[in-house]
């Protein structure tokens, strides 16, 4: 498996990758209403491609599989981090992050910052990620609990 930079031609495995890890992944820290409000069977991809091009966007390709995705932003906001439900915790996210982490890095950025869900609160903890506070937020009239947390990257890393 290798990190490579984001290809249009990704979008159809970026978009089921994060409808599946949310009803896979997430399915046991939320109702199947909050599950449905957050990803949609029917996700349009131009929404998608609107959502990523402000993002940078690095995927773990398994030979001609999108095992996993992040997206982040050069001010340290890492927005998007979801594995293939069939790679989870096998190290996808792990790396992803770490070339993330990497990058902003040498970009001279000191703080990364996430909104994590209730599925992911844990991994980012295992990452030295702490938590700011908790906070609900409305995703299609319907209340999600998720954390903001960060982390201290570059020169002031711990």
């Amino acid at each position: 498996m290798e990190v490579r930079s984001y290809s249009p031609s990704d979008l159809p495995q970026i978009i089921e990758i994060y409808h599946d890890a949310v009803h896979v992944l997430a399915a046991p820290f939320y109702s199947p209403e909050q599950l449905a409000a957050w990803a949609r069977p029917q996700s349009e991809a131009t929404r998608w491609q609107e959502r990523l091009a402000p993002l940078k966007t690095l995927v773990m390709d398994a030979e001609g599989v999108i095992a996993g995705f992040a997206s982040y932003e050069l001010n340290g906001h890492l927005d998007l981090l979801f594995t293939r439900p069939r790679f989870a915790r096998k190290g996808v996210a792990n790396r992803l992050c770490e070339r993330v982490e990497k990058s902003l890095a040498e970009a001279g950025v000191q703080r990364i910052y996430t909104e994590a869900s209730l599925a992911a609160r844990a991994f980012f903890e295992s990452r030295n990620f702490r938590v700011l506070h908790a906070e609900m937020v409305d995703c299609r009239g319907v209340e999600l609990k998720r954390f903001a947390m960060e982390k201290q990257i570059g020169g002031n890393a711990q």
